[in-house]
C-alpha cells in the first residue's frame, strides 16, 4: 500500500488526540522498558489478581519507522534489505532541480524525474514511499520555482513514486512565501500528507531560526505538517544519544511556540526524528547504542516517526571511521541500525 492512500485525515487524528502528560525519558532506556501505563483489572478478577494487573505495565509501541534511501546511487539492494529487516517504508532521496537551474524536477540534478532505473528500484519498494526534496546538495526546486511552479513539480514527482506523502529538506535559505503557497496548493488539491525536515543548531538550541520562520510561515498559511528534526552533525558535550534526544526535546518546545494550542501529546505526534548512523560529517558518531537511547526517547514521548541517514550506509563495511555513502564506519552487523528502529 502506498501513501497515495494515506488520507490527510489521519494527521489531522493526530493532530486532535486529547491532552495527557507524557512519560519522562530515561536516557539509555530500550524501547521494551519505556515508561508506560497501568492496566486496570477486570470486575471479576481475584483481588490477588486485580493487584497484579494494576501493576502491570504495557510496552509503549515503537513509531513508525521509514529510513532514507539514495535512489539514485543504486547502492541499497531495496529487496535484500526488506527481505532481512521486514522494512517496507522507505523516504526515498532526492528530488531536486536540473543543472540548468530551471523549475524542473529530477533526482538529484543527474536523472530525469521519470527515470527507468529510479522507477525500477522504487517499484521494489513493498510499503510506503516518501519523496524527499531538496537535501544538502544540488538546486532546490524550492529556490527556482514559483509558487504555481513548485506546486506542480512537487505533484510530477509524488506521481513518478506513486506516492502522497512529501519531505521538504530545507538546509538552505529558501523564500518562506513561496514554499508555503506551494505547500497550500499542494495539500488543498491532493490531501497530501506533508513533513518539514529542519537541522537542528548546536547542543538544545532547537531548530534554526530560518526553520522556525518557515514553520510559522506554513502555519500562518494553514499547511498541516509534520516536522523532522535532523538530529545529525550538531556540537554538543556528553553521551551522543543523550544529546540527540535533548536537541529533539528542543525542537519540541519549538513546535510548541509555533502551535500555541496544541498539547503536548497533540505536539510530539507531529514529531519526528532523523539520526545520521555511524560517522557524521563534522565528527559525531552515532553508534547503535545511540540510536538505541534516541528510539527509546522517541518511544516514551511518544513521537509521531523515525528516520535515519541512510540504509545506503547500513552496513559494516568500513568500520575503521571511515565517512562514506556507501557505509556507517562503524562496527556494525548488516542492517543493524535498520533492525534496531523497525523493532
Amino acid at each position: 500500500m502506498h501513501l497515495r492512500r494515506l488520507s490527510l485525515a489521519a494527521l489531522l487524528l493526530a493532530g486532535g488526540c486529547s491532552s495527557s502528560a507524557a512519560p519522562s525519558f530515561v536516557a539509555g532506556t530500550s524501547p521494551s522498558a519505556a515508561p508506560s501505563v497501568s492496566s486496570s483489572p477486570s470486575a471479576s478478577a481475584s483481588a490477588s489478581a486485580s493487584a497484579s494487573a494494576t501493576s502491570t505495565a504495557a510496552v509503549a509501541a515503537t513509531p513508525p519507522v521509514a529510513p532514507y534511501v539514495d535512489v539514485v546511487s543504486g547502492t541499497a539492494d531495496i529487496a535484500a534489505i526488506q527481505k532481512a529487516t521486514g522494512q517496507g517504508d522507505f523516504a526515498v532521496a532526492f528530488v531536486v532541480a536540473d543543472k540548468a537551474g530551471t523549475c524542473t524536477p529530477t533526482w538529484d540534478g543527474t536523472l530525469a524525474i521519470g527515470n527507468a532505473a529510479v522507477r525500477a528500484r522504487l517499484a521494489k519498494i513493498d510499503g510506503d514511499v516518501i519523496v524527499a526534496t531538496g537535501g544538502a546538495t544540488g538546486t532546490y526546486l524550492e529556490s527556482v520555482c514559483s509558487a504555481a511552479g513548485l506546486a506542480t513539480a512537487y505533484g510530477k514527482a509524488l506521481d513518478v513514486a506513486d506516492s502522497n506523502h512529501l519531505d521538504v529538506d530545507i538546509e538552505r535559505p529558501v523564500d518562506n512565501a513561496v514554499v508555503s503557497a506551494a505547500l497550500a496548493k499542494l495539500q488543498k488539491s491532493r490531501r497530501t500528507a506533508i513533513t518539514l525536515t529542519l537541522p537542528v543548531g548546536d547542543g538544545t538550541a532547537g531548530l534554526t531560526s530560518a526553520g522556525i520562520a518557515l514553520l510559522r510561515s506554513v502555519a500562518k498559511a494553514g499547511v498541516t505538517v509534520t516536522v523532522n528534526a535532523m538530529t545529525m552533525n550538531f556540537a554538543a558535550d556528553g553521551d551522543w544519544g543523550t544529546a540527540m534526544a535533548a536537541a529533539t526535546e528542543a525542537v519540541h518546545d519549538d513546535l510548541a511556540s509555533v502551535w500555541t494550542g496544541k498539547s503536548d501529546k497533540q505536539l510530539y505526534a507531529m514529531l519526528g526524528v532523523t539520526p545520521m548512523i555511524g560517522v557524521n560529517d563534522t565528527g559525531p558518531v552515532t553508534t547503535l547504542s545511540d540510536a538505541r537511547t534516541l528510539l527509546g526517547f522517541a518511544t516514551s514521548k511518544g513521537l509521531g516517526f523515525v528516520r535515519f541517514w541512510s540504509v545506503n550506509r547500513d552496513n559494516g563495511d568500513c568500520d575503521d571511521g571511515t565517512l562514506s555513502a556507501t557505509c556507517s564506519g562503524v562496527d556494525q552487523s548488516d542492517y543493524a541500525f535498520t533492525k534496531l528502529f523497525a523493532g
